[in-house]
């Protein structure tokens, strides 16, 4: 069995990423930059109003518009409309222009029905009950309470207690590039697509269902995606309805949402809000929680979130109801539910802490879970962190922070995640007699750098440099390859990648032996060369010729001990509030992450990097804003729907938990943990410098003008 090397020359090592330059200078061609020839134009056409049935509906006034080939209805007759971004139906055309035209002269009749688009509107007293089914109650459905130990009992001993409410409003994915595919029938029942998704098998799956067509007819390519976060995992609605357009007109169909539709019916993250009850112990042990939530995840639900979160806590009672609007469904984004959970839990602790007079770190620390193997890392990355942002010497107790009207404060936040991978995953390894080396799997890389994170494998066992290897991913014909989410792919793809790697290596070795005249167990591979017995001998482009004319393939499988589950992490951040104007600045975020064996440091710098400016517009700017009278979103674009520039970017500084023993773990993945504490962390620096507990999210001027305003009425500022 192979295994990971004790000593490896590349594995751990900042490698720059093999596709960094085609990124770069543009010449990376994504899905939504392929235009075969002949390509159609597809555009949607999508609800205007947020809860509504189609009484009729017309398509030939579009279909006879010039330069229309093709329109499909997605809706009927009777089709209930749930939410503003609801698909109706799609035109083809030879324009984008026309298909646009030709979309508006669809002609639909709508019944327009009662709506609700906030929490608080579906459920007030008296609101339209528009969302019924089985437990589903003035438009909320209980979830099922849980309940550990007697914490009614419990919370009547503690010695302090706080109670708070706190709340997380829906964010949408914005991803960069939208979802959508260019759909091409090469013939009556082959179809190719180019997809922008996170799971090409799974998209080739679902497209060969919907069209009835045989899976191995179908090819999905991803080459480059630009952004998914846990929402491309399907063809869509929109996707098959693209390849039933090209199928209509028989030519190619380019079929990507536009940047409002993205916001309205392509996923968000679910909103969070909780009244939370902490008691704990004079000394600072926690005894109690008891805690009643509710969210939102649209039309659809699925607003659950874990709590308590991280912390040991003996005896807790949970109620969480699902709200229901007439709003676009949630899909996963980025660790999903522990943002949420973080925020809330987080917010709690410095509370508790505040009223205790207890250091919120040590704090934290007290409460860890005795044997859990979280324990220690989250103490080495605690230790780690305060001494990277200057907590010993910088913080102050809450609202202790000097006069004037800018405001300075820190906070911190611990986070948890799963991460591991599966073992059913293949990768073929292929040398070549002109010394070529090509892998060969059906995942993808959405930005994480899985494609260069395989060719450092590849280079590691055979003693080449990763450009010497060809990466090929990103085909759905490919050997069974692991769809992008949940921080799996790396643990799931390594593994088989280093097997399919070593036997290609030591098929090469059996057959190259006998004309060096040495053992195959004698031989090795390093810096470009063949050793024998330590000697270098000959070149590796000389060592493949000697395999004649043919190739050599292996295919690898995962193997128990080189992939594990389960990380934690920990971030601080220091911030500045103008409580004048309610403007937060955020200075430094120190981000400390565990995350077992790291193959290429740069890519997982990268990550982590990445995940923190996520969590910093989770904690400062983004929000849906729907507008309760009219049902529609008031933000569904780039200049209202507010993200991060450039001037927002604060210092971050990027540590990885990296004691020897963690290489052990073997690989688990980085893609989600990074981005889960930074809002909590940010919200908790925040509160330490103006105070006063802001407790809804974002940090918006609003929000922190709202809290200190709330604070001075009630004399607590």
């Amino acid at each position: 069995m192979a295994n990971w090397p004790a000593s490896p020359n590349l594995i751990g090592k900042s490698i720059p990423r093999l596709d960094g330059l085609l990124k770069a200078s543009g010449k990376a061609k994504y899905p939504s930059d392929v235009r075969p020839e002949g390509t159609l134009f597809g555009v949607m056409l999508y609800s205007p109003y947020a809860h509504a049935r189609v009484k009729s509906i017309d398509l030939s006034p579009a279909e006879t518009m010039p330069g229309v080939k093709a329109a499909i209805a997605i809706a009927k007759a009777g089709t209930p409309l749930r939410y503003q971004g609801d698909d109706i139906a799609a035109v083809a055309a030879e324009t984008e222009e026309q298909a646009r035209d030709a979309i508006r002269a669809i002609k639909v009749e709508y019944e327009v029905l009662p709506h609700v688009v906030t929490e608080h509107q579906a459920m007030a007293e008296g609101a339209p009950e528009v969302f019924k089914g089985s437990n589903i109650r003035n438009n909320s459905r209980k979830g099922r309470s849980q309940t550990k130990g007697n914490p009614e009992e419990a919370m009547s001993k503690a010695d302090v207690t706080i109670e708070g409410t706190y709340s997380l409003p829906v964010i949408t994915h914005v991803c960069l590039e939208p979802h959508g595919l260019t759909a091409k029938w090469e013939g009556p029942d082959k179809l190719t697509v180019w997809a922008s998704t996170q799971a090409v098998q799974v998209v080739a799956g679902e497209l060969a269902d919907a069209l009835d067509i045989p899976v191995a007819n179908v090819t999905v390519l991803t080459d480059y995606m630009g952004g998914g976060f846990g929402s491309k995992f399907s063809a869509d609605v929109w996707g098959r309805t693209a390849a039933e357009l090209a199928q209509k007109a028989g030519k190619p169909v380019k079929l990507f949402l536009d940047r409002a539709q993205e916001h309205l019916a392509a996923g968000n993250r679910p909103s969070a809000a909780g009244k939370i009850k902490l008691g704990a112990t004079r000394d600072g042990k926690l005894v109690a929680l008891i805690a009643t939530t509710h969210g939102t995840g649209g039309a659809r639900g699925g607003s659950l979130f874990p709590l308590p979160y991280v912390y040991d806590v003996a005896a807790s009672a949970r109620t969480h109801n699902e709200v229901f609007v007439n709003c676009g469904g949630a899909r996963a984004m980025r660790a999903p539910g522990h943002p949420q959970a973080c925020a809330l839990m987080e917010a709690a602790m410095d509370d508790l802490a505040d009223k205790l007079g207890i250091d919120p770190l040590e704090f934290r620390l007290k409460n860890l879970a005795p044997g859990d193997f979280h324990t220690p890392i989250y103490e080495g990355e605690v230790r780690q962190g305060a001494e990277l942002i200057g907590w010993r010497e910088k913080r102050k107790p809450r609202g202790q922070n000097g006069g004037g009207p800018v405001r300075h404060g820190l906070g911190m936040a611990l986070h948890q995640w799963g991460g591991g991978g599966t073992q059913d995953k293949k990768v073929s390894c292929t040398i070549n007699p002109d010394g070529s080396v090509e892998l060969k799997a059906a995942t993808q890389d959405i930005g994480t750098g899985a494609r260069t994170i395989l060719a450092v494998i590849a280079a590691e066992v055979l003693g080449l440099r990763p450009t010497d290897i060809i990466s090929n991913i990103g085909n759905s014909s490919f050997p069974p390859g692991q769809p992008s989410g949940g921080s799996t792919t790396s643990p799931s793809m390594a593994p088989p990648c280093l097997d399919a790697v070593t036997r290609a290596r030591d098929a090469m070795f059996k057959k190259v032996a006998p004309t060096v005249q040495a053992a195959a167990e004698d031989l090795e591979l390093r810096n470009g060369q063949l050793y024998v017995e330590g000697e270098p001998i000959m070149g590796w482009k000389e060592a493949c010729r000697k395999l004649g004319m043919a190739s050599i393939s292996e295919t690898g499988s995962a193997a128990d001990g080189l992939a594990s589950v389960g990380v934690g992490g920990c971030q601080f951040a220091e911030v500045t509030v103008d409580i004048e104007t309610g403007v937060v600045r955020v200075k430094k975020i120190v981000a400390i992450q565990d995350s077992g064996l790291i193959i290429d440091r740069l890519t997982w710098e990268s990550q982590v990097y990445g995940g923190v400016i996520m969590g910093l517009n989770y904690g400062l700017f983004e929000e849906r804003i729907m507008d309760p009278e009219t049902g529609v979103m008031l933000n569904p674009d780039l200049e209202f729907y507010k993200l991060a520039g450039a001037s927002d970017i604060p210092e971050i500084v990027v540590r990885a938990y990296d004691p020897p023993d963690q290489k052990a773990r073997g690989v688990i993945g980085v893609g989600e943990p990074p981005t889960i504490s930074t809002a909590a962390a940010i919200a908790n620096a925040v509160t330490n410098a103006i105070g006063v507990r802001v407790p809804e999210w974002p940090m918006t001027p609003r929000n922190v003008l709202n809290a200190l305003a709330t604070a001075s009425k009630e004399g607590k500022a």
